[in-house]
C-alpha cells in the first residue's frame, strides 16, 4: 500500500512539473514576428509616394487644377512628357464638375521623374491615369494604372488607386485632400511577394505644412485602414488612427512618423512607431509590453 501511495505521488509531482512547465513556457514566449511590420513598410512607402506625385503633375499641367479646360500636349519639364491617349489637340470643357470627355494621359519614368521623387529611388515604368474633373474640386477623381513600375529593385503593380478629392485650400499651408483606395497591391522580387490594399485619407502639402525644420518640404498625412499578406504568407490587418497619421516627406525614402496598430493572423496586435520625424529606415514595435526594433526595408 505504502508502495503505490508513492507511486501515485511520483506521478503526481511528474504531471505538476510538465504541466508548470508549459504554463511557463507559455507566459515567457517573446511575440518576435516582425516580418508583417517591415512588408507593410515595403507596400505602403511605395504606393503612398506614387499619389502626391501623381497629383503634382496633373496639377502643374494646364486645366488639371481649377481652370475649366484640359490642355492636351503638355509637357513637364525637366520631367518626361504626358503623352494623352484618347485627345486630339482640342481642350476639353468642364459640365457640372466634371469633364466632358474624361481624359486620360500617360506618365513615362524612364528618365527616373527627377522632379517628382527627390528620396533617391530608382523608378522606371509608366502609369496611366484617367482623371474625371479639376482634381483641386471636391468629388473629382483620379483612376491611377502601373505599368511595369519598379523602385529600388521591387515591382509594384495593383488593379487600380482611386483618388477622390475631399477638399482643398488654397491658404497656407496650401493642401489637398483625399480618400484613397488602393485595390489588390502587389509587390515582388525574384524570391518574395507581398500582396496589400488600402482604404485611407490622405492630406497632401505640396508646399510643405510649415512644422519643422523641413516645413517647405512637400509632405503627406495619412491615417485609415489597410490589409496584406507578407512575403511568408501570413495575413495582417493595420489601423492608422487619425490621431497619430503616417508621415512622409517628399525628400525622404522612409516613413518618417506615425504610429499604428498592426495584427498578424494568429498574434496580438502590436504598436508600430516609425520615430520622431527623422528620416532614417530605423522603427519600433510593441507587444506584450516588449519594444523590439527593427528596419523599414
Amino acid at each position: 500500500m505504502k508502495r503505490s501511495i508513492k507511486v501515485i505521488l511520483t506521478v503526481s509531482c511528474i504531471a505538476a512539473m510538465l504541466a508548470t512547465g508549459c504554463r511557463k513556457k507559455e507566459t515567457t514566449e517573446v511575440d518576435n514576428e516582425t516580418q508583417s511590420a517591415v512588408d507593410n513598410a515595403v507596400a505602403d512607402q511605395e504606393f503612398a509616394a506614387i499619389v502626391p506625385s501623381t497629383q503634382n503633375h496633373a496639377i502643374n499641367t494646364k486645366g488639371t487644377g481649377t481652370s475649366g479646360k484640359f490642355m492636351s500636349g503638355a509637357s513637364m519639364a525637366p520631367c518626361d512628357t504626358l503623352f494623352w491617349s484618347n485627345r486630339g489637340t482640342a481642350d476639353t470643357n468642364v459640365v457640372n464638375g466634371k469633364y466632358v470627355n474624361a481624359p486620360t494621359y500617360e506618365l513615362n519614368l524612364a528618365n527616373s521623374c527627377s522632379a517628382s521623387f527627390t528620396d533617391q529611388k530608382t523608378r522606371v515604368g509608366k502609369w496611366k491615369i484617367r482623371v474625371t474633373g479639376p482634381l483641386k474640386l471636391a468629388g473629382s477623381q483620379m483612376i491611377i494604372k502601373l505599368e511595369n513600375h519598379k523602385a529600388s529593385g521591387i515591382t509594384y503593380s495593383c488593379d487600380s488607386i482611386v483618388v477622390t478629392t475631399l477638399a482643398s485650400s488654397t491658404v497656407a499651408p496650401i493642401y489637398t485632400k483625399f480618400n484613397i483606395k488602393l485595390v489588390n497591391g502587389v509587390c515582388t522580387t525574384s524570391s518574395w511577394s507581398i500582396k496589400y490594399s488600402y482604404d485611407r485619407t490622405f492630406t497632401h502639402y505640396p508646399k510643405g505644412n510649415g512644422v519643422g525644420s523641413n516645413g517647405t518640404d512637400p509632405v503627406t498625412e495619412v491615417f485609415g485602414t489597410s490589409n496584406g499578406t507578407n512575403r511568408q504568407g501570413r495575413t495582417f490587418a493595420v489601423n492608422t488612427p487619425q490621431a497619430s497619421p503616417i508621415i512622409k516627406h517628399k525628400s525622404c525614402e522612409f516613413i518618417e512618423k506615425g504610429i499604428l496598430g498592426l495584427t498578424p493572423e494568429g498574434y496580438k496586435e502590436r504598436t508600430v512607431d516609425f520615430g520622431n520625424g527623422t528620416c532614417d529606415d530605423e522603427a519600433t514595435y510593441t507587444v506584450n509590453g516588449t519594444t523590439v526594433s527593427f528596419k523599414l526595408k
